[in-house]
């Protein structure tokens, strides 16, 4: 068998390594679209114009934020795993689309490590265990006797199937002993509408309920864990009330691009929006919407995603929560 020789070798990385460089000098070409799982108004989407508003100066090319919520962020990312791999097309999404999803729907339209090309985490989640005011409950103890006193009667609502919300209900009700109905919503607004319309009794939010917290139309019993939200300092932790297993619901933020990506276009695109997400003014504006700051190597962000797909699968499994 012929093998190349040591010269031959050479000239094809430096030929990979020149072709890398060339397209992170021609990038961007044109206007970035940094597509959004759910719908307009909620956390992610945010997240999104955050990154956006500072991106396209830096980058000197616009950055559009699209809204294309369906399939707990299928729809999203099948649009993006099958864009053109030159870093015009990101995604935003929570982790549930990369790390629920493939558990839980049968015929999934891409894969969460090889279509993909990780960029960023610029936040993760803390999920705040939120009820209406109707319900006559101060604390989790009197909230989970109200839960054995009625067992399936009450509801709690979720952004769909297959999100951290629903997760959220589900492994409560597992560590509690506890039941109730699930009531999935198109996104965490319209959930958390219908929780501050009464449609819903409780609900697991991604922190777009703070304000109504703040503002007392809702009640936070608890966040997840395993520290207590700045922006609801006197909350506690599940953790502390010993329920640390909930911990395992909270997910965070990821921006990839498609698959192909060339690397130096990665890179770029990585170190831009670490530096956005570091501002002060940003992180104050992450913290007081309940999210929890912090950033990522494109590596960091590919292992987080797999380390969460192998340990929900047994939660998932446990739950038995299978989708078409």
């Amino acid at each position: 068998m012929h093998l190349p020789s040591s010269t031959c070798i050479a000239a094809a990385v430096a030929t990979s390594l020149l072709a890398g460089h060339a397209a992170a000098q021609g990038f961007p070409s044109r206007p970035l679209n940094l597509v959004v799982t759910v719908t307009a108004g909620g956390s992610i989407d945010a997240v999104a114009r955050l990154l956006a508003a500072d991106l396209g100066p830096a980058l000197g090319q616009p950055v559009l934020v699209v809204n294309r919520p369906g399939a707990g962020g299928n729809v999203a990312g099948e649009y993006v795993a099958r864009a053109t791999p030159d870093g015009h097309t990101l995604m935003i999404s929570s982790s549930s689309t990369l790390t629920v999803n493939p558990h839980v729907y049968k015929n999934m339209p891409f894969d969460s490590i090889r279509s993909f090309a990780p960029i960023v985490m610029p936040a993760r989640l803390n999920l705040i265990l939120a009820v209406h005011p109707r319900l006559a409950v101060n604390s989790v103890k009197e909230f989970v006797d109200l839960l054995k006193a009625q067992p399936g009667k009450l509801t709690f609502g979720s952004s769909g199937n297959g999100t951290n919300p629903q997760l959220g209900g589900i492994l409560f009700g597992m560590q509690t002993g506890t039941s109730s109905l699930h009531v999935p919503f198109g996104g965490i607004v319209v959930a958390l509408n219908a929780l501050l319309g009464g449609q819903v009794d409780y609900m697991f939010d991604s922190a777009t309920s703070i304000p109504h917290v703040q503002a007392g139309k809702v009640k936070a019993l608890a966040v997840v864990g395993p520290a207590r939200l700045p922006s609801l300092p006197n909350v506690a932790t599940l953790s502390e009330l010993g329920f640390a297993d909930m911990t395992a619901v909270n997910g965070f933020y990821a921006v990839v691009a498609t698959a192909g990506t060339p690397a130096d276009v990665v890179a770029r695109l990585n170190t831009e929006m670490v530096r956005i997400m570091r501002q002060q003014a940003v992180m104050d504006r992450v913290n007081a919407m309940g999210l929890v700051n912090t950033t990522s190597t494109p590596e960091q962000l590919g292992q987080a995603i797999a380390e969460d797909l192998r340990r929900l699968g047994p939660i998932i499994r446990e739950a038995k929560l299978s989708l078409q």
